[in-house]
């Protein structure tokens, strides 16, 4: 296996708990790695900003402290807190999904590129929708209902989710719109801009940092990791990972991302404990 010298995780299901916090049996090798010199970086579907994320508290944000959300649509800087990388969809497509959900069971939770702004196709207190309630956690801004803005709708989205969905809809927002979507279940999608996913996030930091994707390894569980494990020198997948992550995935970790199989891939090849 080539050297790593850069490795990229996921967030939910891989390095941290489902839509919670960092496991803790990752930290120190996470922290050690670094000490040796691997760079670390963390994308995620999350939002930068999200208070779970907490990477300086877990002194993994001293130096290069480049934290990628939203799929790649947003690229930040911890430490200077300034966006580098801006990369959403556009405030007339967003217009025309929300328009094309009205009347319907989903919802599309939108995250503008203000950092501060969620904008709902409806009030989540509407329906039952647990997931939909989890991702409250992540954002701490003002909420804004669609119909109450559309009349003067201005507002680009690193993100929009969608939530109650079917693979119908979100086979028409990707082929009639050109948008990138992601979806483990056909329920619960991820949008993005043409071309904005995590493939896209291993290309900047391969340039950001001068390192080949040969010596860049990327680990994680869900459909939305599959375009950076395939693209990534050593993709790496573990037990709970997406069957189709597996299939491509050059190293497998078997343990599930409560078991620490972070702490296990980075132990075993960078360590080389």
């Amino acid at each position: 296996m080539n050297e790593i010298k850069l490795l990229v995780l996921d967030m939910d299901g891989t390095s941290y708990h489902k839509m919670g916090n960092i496991i803790e049996s990752n930290i120190k090798p996470l922290q050690d790695a670094i000490k040796t010199g691997t760079k670390v970086a963390f994308v995620t579907g999350r939002p930068v900003l999200a208070k779970p994320n907490n990477l300086k508290a877990h002194n993994l944000a001293e130096e290069n402290a480049i934290l990628i959300g939203c799929n790649s649509g947003c690229i930040y800087d911890l430490n200077t807190e300034k966006v580098l990388k801006s990369s959403p969809i556009k405030s007339d497509q967003a217009k025309q999904l929300f328009e094309e959900v009205k009347n319907t069971d989903t919802i599309l939770w939108g995250y503008v590129d203000d950092l501060n702004t969620v904008i709902l196709s409806r009030k989540v207190n509407d329906v039952y929708n647990e997931e939909c309630h989890w991702e409250g956690r992540f954002f701490d801004g003002e909420y804004l209902i669609y119909e109450d803005v559309k009349d003067n709708f201005n507002f680009d989205f690193f993100k929009i989710l969608g939530f109650n969905g079917n693979y119908d809809l979100y086979e028409k927002f990707e082929k009639e719109f050109n948008l990138n979507i992601a979806t483990n279940d056909g329920k619960i999608a991820e949008i993005n801009a043409p071309g904005i996913n995590k493939k896209f996030a291993i290309d900047w930091l391969s340039e950001y940092f001068n390192i080949p994707l040969e010596n860049i390894a990327a680990m994680g569980d869900g459909m939305n990791d599959l375009p950076m494990i395939e693209h990534a020198g050593i993709g790496v997948a573990l037990k709970n990972s997406e069957p189709r992550i597996k299939e491509v995935a050059q190293v497998y970790i078997d343990k599930e991302n409560t078991e620490g199989a972070v702490a296990e891939f980075v132990n075993k090849y960078i360590l080389n404990k």
